[in-house]
């Protein structure tokens, strides 16, 4: 019998409730078919590096590897929409990668690697989920570019609750 995990993690940039609200205004214009289903207001974000299922002595390394991050903090534009097909969700990003993201996604998982996480090979694709189990390529209207003040990171639980998950911070890390 496999161990059960104590908890599920990841790492995260936590929009504050204004900015969470524009992402959601502008996921609601989307149009979506069954089966889809939209990512809940509480729940939008943009993954930093996804952990998964750890103990709680794991998390606590991840934790105090995060402390020693150093990054600038830096503004974010949300400008395009877009779908991937391999996990079937919608998403809207930033055309353009701004230096101190790249810079603190790179920074992170190098502290994490010492708690034995190893990042994705695959390049990092900055993105907020807004809707999952799309059947089809949803057709993103233009939308006026959101600015998003980037002050912080965080480090998220996913914890099970009735209609899903919810997604909570258990930590946030400060950027100069």
């Amino acid at each position: 019998m496999r161990d059960k995990k104590d908890t599920r993690i990841f790492f995260a940039l936590w929009p504050d409730d204004t900015v969470r609200s524009k992402l959601a205004g502008i996921a609601a214009g989307i149009s979506l078919n069954r089966p889809a289903r939209r990512v809940p207001t509480y729940n939008l974000h943009m993954t930093l590096h996804f952990i998964g299922n750890v103990y709680y002595e794991e998390r606590d390394c991840l934790q105090q590897a995060a402390h020693g991050v150093r990054g600038n903090s830096f503004d974010l534009v949300i400008d395009n929409g877009g779908y991937f097909a391999r996990p079937r969700v919608g998403w809207l990003g930033c055309s353009e990668l701004p230096e101190a993201l790249a810079e603190l996604h790179e920074s992170l998982g190098k502290a994490l690697r010492d708690c034995n996480y190893r990042p994705e090979n695959r390049a990092y694709h900055p993105h907020v989920t807004f809707a999952r189990k799309l059947a089809q390529v949803p057709a993103v209207p233009e939308f006026a570019p959101l600015a998003w003040s980037v002050e912080e990171f965080a480090l998220i639980e996913s914890v099970a609750v009735d209609n899903g998950v919810q997604y909570r911070v258990i930590e946030t890390y400060p950027l100069s």
